[in-house]
């Protein structure tokens, strides 16, 4: 399955998060039919990974309270590394001035959800800057924070939501050590990846080693069974991991 079938169903998990009661509703996120390809069949992915759908709505729940709690401890500054389609900057009321949103990805990336946007007649928000980076380049990344404005350290909340299964362990190092440069204490650094890609001791190692210190998250089964409910996750959820990272 590549990236453009998965972009597509995780769209569609978004949208479809609509059409669920209030009560039920873990997230809202009115932009996400923006990015759902209807010409492509996503059944296969939904069927081919029995949690894939429960993990991408607690996932998005779990960044979304995590955006929160950063604001509300006075973070100014969010940082979503590997953005892709998300809208958080749109979406979330907590992401307005004086809070600066950051958005690093691919440059074709970038332009493409700017003219989906653009086509929909919607403005982007004038606290939301692009920093287009191909992180798998050395120093793409640094490089790309300083094309979007970000140079100077502060407090920072920095999101790696579905990006690490797509980067080599040297990516992924660059991105521990320039986030922990460019990151005051209280800063912190949120990820999710398939365990078969990384295994969390792996990535906790790397992180400590860029100058973070390694805090203790929430299983998935522990987020199904708070938000979703039932006595265990679906099968499958044991595959996924969060990483979660201060300073």
């Amino acid at each position: 399955m590549d990236a453009r079938h998965t972009a597509s169903a995780i769209a569609r998990v978004r949208r479809l998060e609509g059409s669920r009661t209030p009560s039920e509703r873990l997230f809202e996120d009115p932009y996400a039919s923006l990015f759902e390809d209807t010409a492509l069949d996503v059944k296969e992915l939904f069927e081919s990974i029995p949690f894939f759908e429960a993990h991408v709505r607690v996932r998005t729940r779990f960044f979304d309270d995590a955006v929160r709690s950063a604001v509300a401890r006075g973070a100014r500054r969010i940082v979503l590394v590997g953005a892709g389609f998300d809208a958080r900057a749109l979406r979330m009321p907590e992401l307005r001035p004086p809070v600066r949103v950051i958005e690093i990805d691919h440059e074709d990336q970038i332009a493409a959800k700017q003219r989906r946007f653009a086509q929909a007649g919607i403005a982007l928000p004038a606290n939301l800057s692009f920093g287009a980076a191909d992180l798998l380049r050395e120093g793409a990344f640094e490089s790309g924070l300083a094309r979007a404005g970000l140079s100077d350290a502060a407090e920072t909340l920095w999101i790696c939501e579905g990006l690490f299964g797509y980067l080599s362990m040297p990516a992924i190092s660059d991105i521990a050590a320039t986030t922990a440069k460019l990151s005051l204490p209280g800063s912190m650094l949120v990820a999710n990846h398939n365990v078969f890609s990384w295994k969390p001791s792996a990535l906790a190692e790397v992180f400590t080693a860029g100058g973070w210190r390694s805090e203790r998250a929430p299983s998935f089964d522990e987020l199904h069974r708070k938000w979703i409910g039932g006595a265990e996750a679906p099968p499958d959820a044991e595959q996924f991991a969060l990483l979660v990272v201060s300073r």
